[in-house]
């Protein structure tokens, strides 16, 4: 008896000091100070924690989280501890002689985390007549996972959509929903989707989605028709439809020109989209009309209205 009693003296005393803090939201470091009676030489550091329900331990009791090999170390950082959850640490050192005895138990609760990124499910657009031309599109996620009864519940999720170059709009949608809808989408164009979740710890990163909807004729004519004549060459010239209604990219314009005396035959003209002039040779002191319509490569939209061009009747 006198020898176990002999040996239990020549282990260490316990650290002194255990200081306990969060590096962040499931991160802990701990610090402490070596005990006033090593006994002999320390060759190091045991690392407990204690998991806490409710202020009472839960059933998978003390757990040595490290063992440090080095007696000058007095300082251990813990990783991937459940988040919004009570723990309790304790240190001890050790020598030849075997584990010292316990530092006192340190309190703490970790913090919250953000939430994991959504989980897209699909993208689709939506019909807004017979003609199947898209106006808006659903965006669809997975049901959130809450792996932990811990982690904080997600209180929205938050929507960023815009077609290529221009502005975003944002949406805001309750966390218990798993779909959204983007309204005011224009045909034939790419759009660039951004979704997060959001609960009281932060934002999850975003996640980026791309849709590209179908191209459709144009909803709208060219418009801003204005001419020049020189040397008996007309110049006739237009702008675009508005952007919104070009319903994708403009391939071409159909221009007609027609004389406006009883045996003149229309000129018709194809130009490309990249252009927006058409030239014509055209005959002194005889008026005409014109008209231009734009195309996509699914086919032409309506034709500008008819101007009446009218030359000097004392000729060019």
């Amino acid at each position: 008896m006198n020898e176990v009693n002999h040996m239990e003296k020549n282990v260490p005393s316990a650290p002194l000091n255990l200081r306990v803090e969060l590096a962040d939201g499931n991160t802990v470091r701990l610090n402490w100070d070596p005990p006033l009676s090593p006994n002999g030489q320390i060759k190091g550091y045991y690392v407990y924690k204690e998991k806490l329900l409710n202020g009472a331990p839960v059933p998978d009791k003390l757990h040595k989280v490290a063992a440090i090999q080095d007696a000058q170390k007095t300082e251990f950082v813990v990783e991937r501890l459940d988040p919004n959850t009570e723990y309790v640490f304790r240190v001890n050192a050790f020598n030849r002689h075997g584990d010292g005895e316990f530092s006192e138990s340190q309190p703490i609760v970790t913090g919250g985390i953000p939430p994991p990124p959504p989980q897209i499910v699909s993208v689709s657009v939506e019909p807004k007549d017979p003609d199947g031309f898209p106006v808006k599109a659903k965006i669809s996620w997975a049901p959130h996972d809450q792996k932990s009864p811990h982690e904080s519940p997600i209180d929205r999720y938050i929507l960023w959509y815009r077609p290529e170059g221009k502005d975003f709009r944002k949406i805001v949608v309750n966390g218990t929903q798993t779909e959204a809808w983007l309204n005011g989408l224009w045909l034939g164009r790419t759009y660039e989707i951004i979704i997060c979740a959001e609960n009281e710890e932060g934002s999850s990163f975003n996640i980026t989605e791309r849709l590209v909807t179908p191209v459709g004729v144009p909803d709208a004519e060219p418009s801003g028709v204005h001419y020049e004549v020189v040397d008996g060459k007309m110049r006739i010239s237009w702008e675009p439809p508005a952007e919104e209604r070009r319903n994708g990219e403009i391939t071409s314009y159909r221009a007609i020109l027609t004389p406006m005396h009883s045996d003149g035959q229309p000129i018709e003209k194809t130009v490309a989209g990249s252009d927006k002039a058409a030239v014509f040779s055209v005959e002194p002191r005889k008026s005409y009309t014109f008209k231009v319509a734009a195309a996509t490569m699914k086919g032409y939209g309506p034709y500008s209205p008819v101007l009446t061009i009218n030359p000097d009747p004392a000729g060019w």
